[in-house]
Protein backbone atom coordinates (compact mmCIF):
# COMPACT_ATOMS: atom_id res chain seq x y z
CA UNK A 1 0.00 0.00 0.00
CA UNK A 2 1.18 2.87 -0.96
CA UNK A 3 1.69 6.08 1.90
CA UNK A 4 1.31 9.57 0.73
CA UNK A 5 3.53 11.88 2.48
CA UNK A 6 1.60 14.07 5.34
CA UNK A 7 0.10 17.89 4.01
CA UNK A 8 1.50 20.54 6.32
CA UNK A 9 -0.43 23.09 7.84
CA UNK A 10 0.65 26.12 9.65
CA UNK A 11 -1.89 28.43 11.33
CA UNK A 12 -1.72 32.25 10.68
CA UNK A 13 -2.28 36.07 11.53
CA UNK A 14 -0.60 37.71 9.10
CA UNK A 15 -2.01 41.37 8.30
CA UNK A 16 -1.49 43.59 5.87
CA UNK A 17 -3.90 46.39 6.88
CA UNK A 18 -7.42 44.63 6.87
CA UNK A 19 -6.14 41.76 4.89
CA UNK A 20 -5.37 38.61 6.74
CA UNK A 21 -2.89 35.71 5.93
CA UNK A 22 -5.15 33.04 8.17
CA UNK A 23 -3.45 29.86 6.76
CA UNK A 24 -0.70 27.70 4.56
CA UNK A 25 -1.43 24.29 3.38
CA UNK A 26 2.05 22.53 1.83
CA UNK A 27 1.14 19.80 0.20
CA UNK A 28 2.94 17.63 -2.67
CA UNK A 29 1.14 19.46 -5.52
CA UNK A 30 0.53 22.77 -4.30
CA UNK A 31 0.65 25.54 -1.29
CA UNK A 32 -2.75 26.70 -0.52
CA UNK A 33 -2.76 30.46 1.11
CA UNK A 34 -6.17 31.16 2.56
CA UNK A 35 -6.76 34.84 3.49
CA UNK A 36 -9.66 36.97 5.00
CA UNK A 37 -10.26 40.62 4.43
CA UNK A 38 -12.81 43.49 5.21
CA UNK A 39 -13.20 46.41 3.89
CA UNK A 40 -11.43 49.04 5.57
CA UNK A 41 -13.50 51.61 7.02
CA UNK A 42 -12.32 54.75 5.58
CA UNK A 43 -13.80 53.35 1.90
CA UNK A 44 -17.33 53.78 0.68
CA UNK A 45 -19.74 51.06 -0.23
CA UNK A 46 -18.40 49.88 -3.52
CA UNK A 47 -14.72 49.21 -2.85
CA UNK A 48 -13.19 46.06 -3.95
CA UNK A 49 -10.50 43.43 -4.32
CA UNK A 50 -8.73 41.52 -6.87
CA UNK A 51 -5.35 39.99 -6.89
CA UNK A 52 -3.07 40.13 -10.10
CA UNK A 53 -1.74 37.20 -12.11
CA UNK A 54 1.67 37.95 -11.60
CA UNK A 55 1.22 37.25 -7.75
CA UNK A 56 4.46 34.47 -6.87
CA UNK A 57 5.89 33.16 -3.83
CA UNK A 58 9.72 33.64 -2.45
CA UNK A 59 11.32 31.26 -0.27
CA UNK A 60 14.51 31.78 1.35
CA UNK A 61 16.05 28.25 0.26
CA UNK A 62 15.99 28.73 -3.22
CA UNK A 63 16.12 31.67 -5.96
CA UNK A 64 13.32 30.18 -7.85
CA UNK A 65 9.58 31.79 -7.97
CA UNK A 66 6.55 29.71 -6.90
CA UNK A 67 4.00 31.40 -9.71
CA UNK A 68 0.14 31.62 -8.94
CA UNK A 69 -1.36 28.54 -10.23
CA UNK A 70 -5.45 28.48 -9.47
CA UNK A 71 -7.66 31.18 -7.01
CA UNK A 72 -11.12 30.73 -5.84
CA UNK A 73 -13.28 33.48 -4.57
CA UNK A 74 -11.27 36.64 -6.14
CA UNK A 75 -10.39 38.02 -9.50
CA UNK A 76 -7.74 38.09 -11.33
CA UNK A 77 -7.10 42.19 -12.06
CA UNK A 78 -8.09 44.10 -13.54
CA UNK A 79 -11.75 42.85 -12.92
CA UNK A 80 -12.87 43.45 -9.60
CA UNK A 81 -14.38 42.19 -7.12
CA UNK A 82 -16.90 44.65 -5.04
CA UNK A 83 -18.15 44.35 -1.79
CA UNK A 84 -21.91 44.69 -0.77
CA UNK A 85 -21.48 46.47 2.51
CA UNK A 86 -18.95 48.13 4.59
CA UNK A 87 -19.16 44.94 7.14
CA UNK A 88 -19.05 42.22 4.30
CA UNK A 89 -15.67 40.02 4.45
CA UNK A 90 -14.29 38.40 1.89
CA UNK A 91 -12.89 34.82 2.30
CA UNK A 92 -10.15 33.57 -1.13
CA UNK A 93 -7.53 30.95 -1.77
CA UNK A 94 -4.66 31.45 -3.65
CA UNK A 95 -2.98 28.44 -4.72
CA UNK A 96 0.71 28.11 -6.03
CA UNK A 97 3.64 25.79 -7.13
CA UNK A 98 4.31 23.87 -4.41
CA UNK A 99 7.22 24.98 -2.06
CA UNK A 100 9.86 22.53 -0.28
CA UNK A 101 8.74 20.59 2.88
CA UNK A 102 11.64 21.75 4.70
CA UNK A 103 12.01 25.06 7.28
CA UNK A 104 11.70 28.34 5.54
CA UNK A 105 10.77 32.19 5.30
CA UNK A 106 8.49 33.28 2.43
CA UNK A 107 6.98 36.08 1.23
CA UNK A 108 4.47 36.44 -1.05
CA UNK A 109 4.93 39.09 -3.98
CA UNK A 110 1.91 40.60 -5.42
CA UNK A 111 3.98 43.45 -7.28
CA UNK A 112 7.86 43.64 -7.08
CA UNK A 113 7.39 47.60 -7.37
CA UNK A 114 4.37 47.53 -4.64
CA UNK A 115 1.96 50.83 -3.86
CA UNK A 116 -0.57 51.11 -0.84
CA UNK A 117 -2.84 48.97 -2.61
CA UNK A 118 -0.41 45.71 -3.53
CA UNK A 119 -1.26 42.72 -1.05
CA UNK A 120 3.01 41.83 -0.42
CA UNK A 121 3.48 40.00 2.57
CA UNK A 122 7.20 39.42 3.89
CA UNK A 123 9.06 37.07 6.27
CA UNK A 124 6.44 34.45 7.03
CA UNK A 125 8.30 32.04 8.85
CA UNK A 126 7.36 27.93 7.82
CA UNK A 127 8.97 25.97 11.07
CA UNK A 128 8.20 22.05 9.94
CA UNK A 129 8.29 21.79 13.72
CA UNK A 130 5.44 24.44 14.23
CA UNK A 131 2.99 22.94 11.43
CA UNK A 132 0.18 20.61 12.26
CA UNK A 133 0.14 17.25 9.55
CA UNK A 134 -2.47 16.16 7.75
CA UNK A 135 -2.89 12.95 6.24
CA UNK A 136 -4.17 13.86 3.07
CA UNK A 137 -5.31 17.21 1.61
CA UNK A 138 -6.80 16.96 -1.87
CA UNK A 139 -6.80 20.20 -3.84
CA UNK A 140 -10.75 20.87 -4.83
CA UNK A 141 -11.58 18.95 -8.09
CA UNK A 142 -11.04 21.12 -11.24
CA UNK A 143 -8.25 23.69 -9.89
Amino acid sequence: MKTTPPSLIWHLDARKDSLQMLRIILCDDSTRIDFGYQMDLKYDVGWWINIFQETHLISSVTEQKFLLDEYDNIVIAPEKQKYAAKSDWEFFTLYFEPLPKVDQVICMIEAENPDQNNFNFYNIPLNLSDALKLREYRRPYGL
